[in-house]
């Protein structure tokens, strides 16, 4: 199936599946933050696109933004079987094939955003090679909030420092991590804003571009009730009450100045605009 793209202006945004998998609802929903509203047994009766009566449909999506003389990409993804994802859960992305059948190689990549610092979307960061781990996109800078790096630094669990010292020091050593806190432009258009809770750097991306703005929300929210229960603290939130503040304050500007939102993993399109229906929230796809 051909990947979603939308156009904006001079602008071609592409959804990247990287991979679709599931995860068990006992581990979605470990007891760190609510229960889903209405209990984890009615999900898969009120959103069967996302839930089965044991598990979530995990989708994660990257996204590639080309512009007249920019390639930039937005995470990337679980990565291969040896990731610190891959080998949590045993599955391998496919971001460089689909990249790769779009026309797009490593070395085309300008800038790679990485809205945070969680192994689903910094996979593909880096590639072994015979002298250690290198940035897979040789030529890109990549921006990644400061508060992540020093929250990740503080970690001591095993997998957790390995997962730093393969995905994030490479780029760090190479000389190609921009590790910036202050909101910015970055290319004509394209800006980033800091939206903490998830993760203590967790970012947005914010596009302007034809008369339309897209909001990239990274992981703002994993499902379709936060549209209409913004203020559920999530489990994988590191500050759940922060995380709902953001959540709410950015769904609500999605809304009311009509911005398309493109997720990482919320059904059932990549890229939708906030309609209401009777009453509630949907996100109907572009």
């Amino acid at each position: 199936m051909p990947a979603p793209t939308l156009t904006v202006g001079n602008v071609e945004i592409t959804a990247i599946l990287d991979v679709d998998t599931s995860m068990p609802l006992a581990e979605v929903f470990d007891g760190s933050g609510d229960p889903p509203p209405g209990g984890s047994e009615s999900l898969a009766a009120r959103y069967p696109d996302e839930f089965t009566a044991d598990s979530w449909r995990f989708r994660d999506h990257c996204f590639l933004i080309r512009m007249p003389t920019r390639v930039t990409l937005i995470d990337t993804g679980v990565g291969p079987a040896d990731s610190a994802f891959g080998r949590w859960l045993g599955v391998v992305g496919t971001l460089p094939d689909e990249l790769a059948a779009l026309g797009v190689m490593p070395d085309d990549v300008d800038d790679v955003i990485l809205t945070h610092i969680h192994s689903d979307h910094t996979g593909w960061n880096t590639t072994p090679s015979s002298s250690g781990w290198i940035p897979r996109f040789s030529n890109a800078r990549y921006h990644l909030h400061d508060a992540d790096v020093a929250w990740m630094r503080g970690f001591v669990d095993e997998e957790d420092v390995r997962e730093f010292a393969e995905a994030i020091a490479p780029l760090e050593s190479a000389g190609q991590l921009d590790t910036s806190v202050e909101d910015r432009e970055l290319s004509t258009g394209l800006s980033l804003r800091h939206a903490p809770g998830h993760t203590p750097g967790h970012r947005c991306v914010l596009l302007d571009a034809g008369g339309e703005r897209v909001l990239f929300a990274g992981d703002l929210l994993h499902f379709t009730f936060q549209l209409n229960d913004p203020g559920f603290r999530a489990p994988g939130d590191d500050n759940p009450e922060e995380g709902s503040r953001t959540r709410a304050e950015w769904l609500d500007r999605a809304e009311s100045e009509g911005l398309t939102l493109a997720t990482a993993h919320v059904p059932p399109s990549p890229i939708g605009r906030i309609v209401r229906e009777g009453g509630q929230r949907l996100l109907r796809r572009r």
